[in-house]
């Protein structure tokens, strides 16, 4: 029987997802935690690579656990868990990112998560605290009960940007789902729980030195779960383990955010399966390319998966014109140059974004200028993102003062929304 996404995700989504989860779970080979496909190991290149720490791998990164899951690392027997659940008391003894909705990050670490693409893969100070160096193939320690980012997170992948964009998907719905089964958790166990609003890009004397918050403050988030958080965790994993599947799709799946984030899931995922071509490509005029000799190295939707093409071809599919269809495309040049593209190759290099569908020219709207209104949107999308990652809750009013703010205003809370941990940290001057 074949392996569904159900069957891949947290024992604790099993009982609550739709029948959409039952389908064959999407498989990235390419991706090999075991020999980690971004380190060095010996590879031939076209062009020098950054490789990644083979002491980090991709584990550059610290997790938001939600209150759940946090529960489900406590409550598990198995021998495989127990390095990982010993590392989880030891941070939640120590206090220090440790609320009713999450054991999160130190803040400290959240400001310098806030812009270390670059390094990426190879800070060791950045190293996972769950990642267990001891075990020579260097595995997740709670690999069973992980977050939403390192559910979908992939360097690479088999089916190239439709790949790409499925995990995407799956992340924003899963997103969706954690965020509302951990505020739910907490105030079904507790409604008096507080969840700590911090002034954003600040840090206390306790941040700097990675010391614990200060008594008064965790006892007004906590209350008289002061000692026994764990005890608070494992009954928001019990909590969740009693939602039916009805009460779930109500409050979850049904919701607006909810419906419209499941729906874009499938769309990937069908996708991806069926391979469906645009009408009309073009050479993709936004990908990097680097030219050596005769080799064409370019990176298109993901900066971690590049691509080798002959110059000749390179070339050849960029005499794709925008006014055309694919298939007046393929007839011109085969008429005109004897050039002939198998439809296997049109696929692959669609897949690796070398090929993609000509950009439909917007009108402009209220005024604003098309590139403009681009900007706009791009800018509003990277702060969705942003705020959708950190598990941040948006009511409607945020959302409409998020669609008249300027580009100015959006890029500041951009960067607070990095480091915030509710909407009025983002959005209040």
């Amino acid at each position: 029987m074949v392996d569904s996404i159900r069957s891949s995700l947290p024992p604790i989504y099993s009982h609550l997802f739709d029948a959409f989860f039952d389908r064959p779970k999407i498989v990235e080979p390419r991706a090999t935690c075991e020999k980690c496909a971004m380190c060095d190991h010996g590879q031939a290149s076209p062009v020098a690579m950054e490789f990644f720490n083979s002491e980090t791998k991709c584990c550059t990164f610290w997790p938001i656990l939600p209150n759940y899951l946090v529960g489900a690392i406590l409550a598990d027997p198995s021998p495989e868990m127990a390095e990982g659940k010993r590392r989880l008391e030891a941070i939640i003894d120590k206090r220090v990112g440790v609320t009713a909705w999450h054991v999160t990050r130190p803040r400290k670490m959240s400001l310098l998560m806030g812009g270390y693409s670059e390094v990426f893969g190879r800070a060791k100070s950045l190293l996972c605290p769950f990642y267990d160096a001891s075990n020579p193939a260097g595995t997740c320690s709670i690999w069973r009960h992980r977050e939403v980012i390192c559910m979908t997170y992939y360097c690479k992948y088999e089916g190239g940007v439709r790949g790409y964009e499925y995990w995407t998907a799956l992340k924003d719905y899963l997103v969706h789902v954690q965020r509302a089964l951990a505020q739910n958790a907490a105030r079904s166990v507790d409604s008096n729980v507080v969840e700590p609003k911090l002034k954003p890009g600040t840090l206390t004397l306790e941040d700097m030195e990675d010391l614990p918050p200060k008594a008064s403050d965790y006892a007004s988030w906590w209350g008289p779960w002061v000692g026994r958080e764990k005890e608070f965790y494992l009954k928001c994993h019990e909590w969740v383990q009693r939602v039916s599947p009805k009460d779930f799709a109500k409050n979850v799946d049904q919701t607006k955010e909810g419906a419209a984030s499941l729906r874009a899931l499938i769309a990937k995922y069908e996708l991806l399966q069926s391979k469906t071509l645009p009408n009309s490509l073009i050479r993709n005029a936004r990908m990097k390319e680097v030219h050596v000799g005769d080799k064409v190295v370019v990176t298109s939707y993901h900066r971690f998966d590049s691509f080798a093409l002959d110059k000749d071809l390179f070339e050849v599919v960029g005499l794709l014109k925008a006014d055309q269809t694919l298939e007046e495309n393929l007839a011109r040049l085969k008429r005109d140059e004897g050039i002939e593209l198998a439809p296997e190759l049109i696929e692959y290099l669609f897949a690796a974004g070398v090929l993609v569908e000509p950009a439909k020219p917007k009108a402009a709207a209220d005024g604003v200028a098309p590139d403009v209104a681009a900007d706009l949107r791009a800018r509003r999308a990277a702060l969705g993102a942003v705020i959708d990652a950190r598990g941040i809750e948006v009511d409607e009013a945020t959302r409409g003062k998020i669609a008249e703010a300027d580009a100015a205003k959006l890029e500041t809370w951009i960067k607070r929304a990095a480091v915030a941990r509710s909407i009025d940290e983002v959005v209040n001057d």
